[in-house]
């Protein structure tokens, strides 16, 4: 499997599509953080907004590096279409993660309010959350469950919005109120991230299975 990923990662490298998210990630942190953005974990709960979207776009572009040609090709050498879409999983969920970690390492360097490792801990580990939500979202409107560029796009963002618009509801919503509050932001990460971790296995278990019918 690492062989695999490694694979995939340098297909992604190739294509240099992922510059853009990784450009606009570091660009919005910098103007998140250019100045004192508060108190620490409500200002990790306006990076949450950040991680969210960008890891998805990034899960996107990752999903979609291949053409179907090559992806045919990817899952016949791998071994199957479980393989090769978990391969995928896994290097975004790796990329979403490295998204997560700078957000969370920024602020303790550019900010003058301390940011204990406890505190820091708990921004990165709610970040995560978001990221690997965002992941989700971005292997279901990936290659192959959505196979044309524009509905992917299309759908993408409609679930970003969506998430947005059901105010502290679970995973990612009461997250950022308990950030926001600093209020039971341990509770509210216990329950997001069991539900992330379900959330990304079961995208690609649907990437899995509408694999071999839409390449």
């Amino acid at each position: 499997m690492t062989a695999l990923v490694r694979y995939v990662l340098a297909d992604v490298l190739r294509t240099q599509r992922w510059l853009p998210p990784l450009l606009v990630h570091l660009a919005v942190l910098g103007m998140l953080y250019a100045s004192d953005a508060g108190p620490p974990l409500p200002a990790y709960a306006g990076t949450c907004v950040l991680v969210y979207p960008m890891s998805v776009w990034l899960t996107v572009v990752i999903s979609t590096a291949e053409d179907p040609v090559r992806r045919t090709i990817t899952v016949v050498t791998a071994g199957g279409w479980a393989r090769a879409q978990a391969a995928v999983t896994a290097l975004s969920v790796l990329a979403a993660l490295g998204l997560a970690l700078i957000a969370a390492l920024v602020p303790v360097v550019t900010q003058p309010r301390p940011y204990p490792p406890g505190t820091v801990a708990q921004g990165f580990a709610a970040l995560a959350v978001c990221a690997l939500v965002g992941v989700g979202v971005g292997v279901l409107c990936g290659r192959p469950v959505i196979t044309q560029p524009g509905w992917s796009v299309l759908a993408a963002t409609a679930l970003v919005a969506l998430v947005f618009l059901f105010g502290s509801t679970p995973p990612i919503g009461n997250v950022l109120w308990s950030l926001s509050h600093d209020n039971g932001v341990t509770s509210a990460l216990t329950l997001s991230g069991v539900l992330a971790v379900v959330f990304v296995a079961g995208a690609t278990w649907l990437g899995t299975a509408v694999g071999p019918r839409r390449g």
